[in-house]
């Protein structure tokens, strides 16, 4: 048995200010975090400047202490913060698997061990299978550093595919992807249900309509598998509400900060 816990879901126009006080959200009420995830409380996926906020929130100032591995999707701000990785390499051994980018941007540590993916090459972290698949999104020649989508494979054989900050698949990750059966696939869905430019590496509720079919229609989702969307962007979707109903009416959950799935 896995267990997913959402840390963040929302995409980078949701902020946490530091007034000096610690950290609050901007405005009241419902709000998400950088997007962020704990799978079995070991491996973290992205690894941004929230998640010392979610644990603090949680009431669980321990929660990233049997945290060994880390995964960093892409260099972007709202999903990998240098000073957090070394936060928490200051208090433990960590594997951190990423481009040779972000490798370069922290630095070398004695307590950090590197694994610097290749797209399309499985490689090992800890426990746990990694095979990463390239997203499309801001795919700059330079190919040190790349955006990648995660297909991690549990000890039990749990599969969960983690995607975010990504549109439509390139027809190569799409490839590899159909030799699995996700138990959960996690997808992007930072535009709401609307036209928007964001659409050439983000997804929008009908892609994300039409991606669900295929990969349904694909048999790529395990027995009792399920879809959940993250990474929403605050001014593009209306309330949590809102958007859950939108998704759940073709067979997709919507994400929120604290959510755990049970795989």
């Amino acid at each position: 048995m896995s267990e997913l816990l959402f840390l963040g879901t929302g995409a980078a126009d949701w902020r946490i200010e530091d007034r000096g006080q610690g950290f609050r959200a901007q405005g009241s009420g419902f709000f998400r975090r950088n997007s962020a995830a704990l799978l079995d409380r070991r491996l973290l996926l992205d690894c941004g400047r929230h998640i010392f906020d979610f644990a603090e929130k949680a009431g669980e100032p321990g929660l990233f202490d049997g945290v060994t591995d880390i995964l960093i999707t892409h260099s972007h701000s709202d999903h990998f913060c240098r000073d957090s990785v070394l936060t928490l390499a200051g208090r433990q051994k960590l594997r951190l698997g990423c481009d040779r980018h972000v490798m370069q941007a922290v630095g070398p540590h004695p307590n950090i061990e590197y694994t610097v993916f290749e797209p399309f090459h499985e490689a090992q972290m800890g426990d746990y299978r990694v095979m990463p698949v390239i997203a499309s999104h801001s795919i700059p020649l330079d190919a040190d550093n790349t955006a990648m989508h995660y297909i991690v494979t549990a000890p039990d054989g749990k599969t969960l595919f983690y995607g975010l900050d990504g549109a439509w698949f390139f027809g190569p990750s799409w490839l590899v992807m159909k030799k699995y059966r996700f138990d959960i696939m996690v997808l992007d869905c930072t535009v709401g249900d609307a036209d928007d430019w964001r659409l050439c590496e983000h997804n929008t509720i009908p892609m994300l309509r039409t991606l669900t079919k295929g990969i349904r229609e694909a048999g790529m989702l395990a027995d009792g598998g399920r879809i959940v969307a993250s990474h929403m962007a605050r001014t593009l979707h209306g309330s949590h509400e809102e958007t859950a109903a939108i998704l759940s009416a073709f067979g997709v959950a919507a994400a929120y900060d604290g959510m755990t799935l049970e795989f």
